[in-house]
């Protein structure tokens, strides 16, 4: 009976630590960033990009036929100073090949998956 009751509490520890800082650190995951989620799109085309994110808020054709979209919007006023985050897009030939962030982005992403340390966290391309 005593094994049984300290199986069940330890089994519930370890549940308690899925996810946290030091569960993720045991399990050599970490928590996938805005960068991960960027990166990600390079090598999809710009209509399922489109289709996903929505109509960009802007969007700029390059010399080199190239053209470059951009996400924006505000983050959050703090001390009446406005934060704003820009995701860009570079679209060659209807397909993702770079991306990049302003400043005013958050690193961290909403709901997202644990994934393993092991994957370097991407640097923009743009």
């Amino acid at each position: 009976m005593k094994k049984l009751i300290l199986t069940v509490l330890v089994v519930q520890l370890l549940a308690g630590c899925a996810g946290s800082p030091l569960g993720n650190m045991i399990n050599n995951e970490r928590q996938e960033t805005r960068a991960d989620m960027m990166q990600s799109w390079v090598g999809e085309s710009e209509e399922k990009l489109v289709s996903k994110w929505g109509p960009p808020t802007n969007s700029y054709t390059l010399s080199s036929g190239g053209k470059i979209i951009s996400y924006e919007y505000v983050r959050g006023i703090i001390n009446n100073t406005i934060y704003r985050c820009t995701e860009k897009f570079r679209i060659d030939d209807g397909t993702v090949t770079k991306w990049g962030l302003s400043s005013g982005c958050d690193t961290r992403i909403q709901d997202g998956d644990l994934i393993s340390k092991d994957i370097p966290i991407p640097q923009p391309t743009l």
